[in-house]
């Protein structure tokens, strides 16, 4: 990524400045994604208008996150994201977190943010769009042949100590800012937020802008069991009932993997709600 900033602060700073150019312009990133696509022949017309909606509204009067129409699926296709998994993704560095978050902020407003940024018992500094909601220096994530992405201990937790904090996990009350926010970053990495993000009925849709959004799933039950889901081993973190914070369900020792369940937060149905329809079976993923 050498086209980012070296530093940290330049980075945020032009994280929040890029924002507000997609706020003027907020077709910019997709739009340019979409155009290098079809120069060089990886997506057609039909894909680029997704059902005749093409990167912009039908009637040409704005851009396509502000089509009310324009759902999960069909957002998954304008992005092109099938093509974007044939490959491993990457492991994220500071800088394209920072970036993320930084994009967030200036689609939300600092007022409307979810960021824990001033809580006292959070890992994050007040203020700081860096770091994570580990300790430092507990955790590390892996390239994995059979997952990908995997997030590894690299020291001990006991079973009922704090593991990760929600310091920067992003929320969005309304379908048309999730879109906004997924027009404001570049698409592979809009993909990855397809992936990372989930839904329920109290709170919207949220994703965890950090390294917390690569913790794989493990069923706890039979009924929570997913079909990619690989091997059959339990969650080793949970969400405490009383505090809300994800702590250890048992002992976990350096090298283990953290695994929770999914469907102990999430609401696949909840999507439907914010008016984004709901995931079905992607078309061109084999």
């Amino acid at each position: 990524s050498n086209w980012l900033p070296s530093s940290y602060y330049g980075l945020l700073y032009y994280g929040l400045y890029f924002n507000q150019l997609i706020t003027l312009n907020p077709a910019v990133f997709v739009s340019a994604n979409v155009k290098d696509a079809s120069e060089n022949g990886n997506i057609n017309k039909s894909e680029c208008d997704v059902e005749s909606k093409n990167c912009e509204n039908d009637n040409n009067d704005g851009p396509w996150w502000k089509n009310e129409d324009m759902k999960l699926m069909d957002m998954w296709k304008l992005l092109n994201c099938g093509e974007v998994f044939e490959d491993d993704r990457p492991i994220h560095n500071e800088s394209i977190w920072a970036l993320v978050r930084g994009a967030y902020v200036g689609v939300v407003g600092p007022d409307e943010s979810t960021f824990a940024l001033n809580k006292a018992e959070k890992h994050a500094i007040p203020g700081n769009f860096f770091g994570n909601g580990f300790k430092s220096g507990s955790i590390e994530v892996k390239l994995t042949d059979e997952k990908g992405r995997a997030v590894y201990a690299t020291s001990p937790f006991r079973k009922g100590e704090l593991v990760w904090s929600d310091d920067f996990t992003a929320c969005f009350r309304d379908g048309m800012t999730y879109r906004k926010f997924l027009a404001s970053i570049p698409s592979d990495l809009a993909c990855d937020v397809f992936e990372w993000a989930y839904s329920g009925p109290s709170y919207g849709a949220c994703v965890d802008l950090d390294e917390g959004s690569l913790i794989n799933h493990a069923a706890s039950t039979e009924a929570n069991q997913r079909p990619w889901e690989i091997g059959n081993v339990k969650p080793n973190i949970g969400i405490d009932e009383e505090t809300d914070l994800h702590v250890a369900l048992s002992d976990i020792n350096p090298g283990d993997e953290l695994l929770i369940d999914y469907m102990s937060f999430a609401d696949l149905d909840a999507w439907q709600l914010l008016g984004l329809g709901e995931w079905g079976i992607v078309n061109d993923v084999e």
